[in-house]
């Protein structure tokens, strides 16, 4: 795909797709529009909108989307919202550490709730960040954690070692019909329960877990 740039390494319209531009390039390094997207700034140039663009021809009504990034007096993005419609879409909010790091991000989404009704969620989605200097080491959030090993005193990472947490974790948990199964052979091997049995040992487990063990599962047990 051939790119125009100005000096500033900034892309400019293709001139081969649009021969009437006479664009040679961006003031003050900031771009705004391209194929896709219209952009403003604010006065220390940070990106503040980016809004669909809609392609001439086109009818449409008030159906692009708008991105807004808000920023702290120290040029770190603390708050994103997604609109359309002039309703919201998605919502995030970010957290930093006293060195400028970013510690923490809550991303709340527009969904459906129990009455149809669509609005952003009650409870956010949350991702931690931890970090070795300035090297990021973890990524955690309910469902995975992301953990990175680097080269020594260098940035180059090694290793990735993605793994489940919390609700991913439970979904993921044996059942203690399961359990058995995969270890209770004489030789440490697994073994194969009769479906009456997986049967009795699930039910046996869920009355367990709710402290309800009824007397046929004593009898069973005895």
């Amino acid at each position: 795909i051939p790119y125009a740039t100005d000096p500033a390494g900034n892309r400019l319209p293709d001139p081969e797709l649009h021969p009437d531009s006479t664009l040679s390039m961006w003031p003050d390094n900031r771009i705004a529009r391209d194929a896709h997207y219209l952009y403003r700034y604010d006065r220390h140039g940070r990106l503040t909108e980016k809004t669909d663009l809609i392609p001439e021809g086109v009818i449409r009504t008030d159906d692009e989307r708008t991105h807004r990034y808000h920023y702290d007096s120290q040029h770190r993005l603390v708050h994103y919202t997604r609109t359309q419609y002039a309703e919201p879409l998605v919502e995030s909010r970010y957290l930093y550490d006293p060195l400028g790091r970013r510690v923490a991000k809550r991303v709340w989404r527009r969904e459906r709730d129990l009455t149809g009704w669509m609005s952003l969620s009650r409870k956010p989605e949350v991702t931690w960040y931890g970090w070795d200097g300035d090297r990021l080491t973890t990524i955690q959030n309910d469902r995975t954690r992301i953990q990175t090993i680097y080269q020594p005193g260098s940035f180059t990472p090694l290793i990735r070692v993605e793994t489940a947490t919390g609700e991913l974790a439970k979904t993921q948990r044996r059942s203690l019909a399961d359990t058995l199964q995969q270890s209770g052979g004489e030789d440490g091997g697994s073994v194969v329960f009769p479906p009456v049995l997986v049967q009795m040992l699930d039910r046996l487990e869920s009355e367990i877990l709710a402290d309800r063990v009824s007397e046929e599962s004593r009898r069973w047990l005895a």
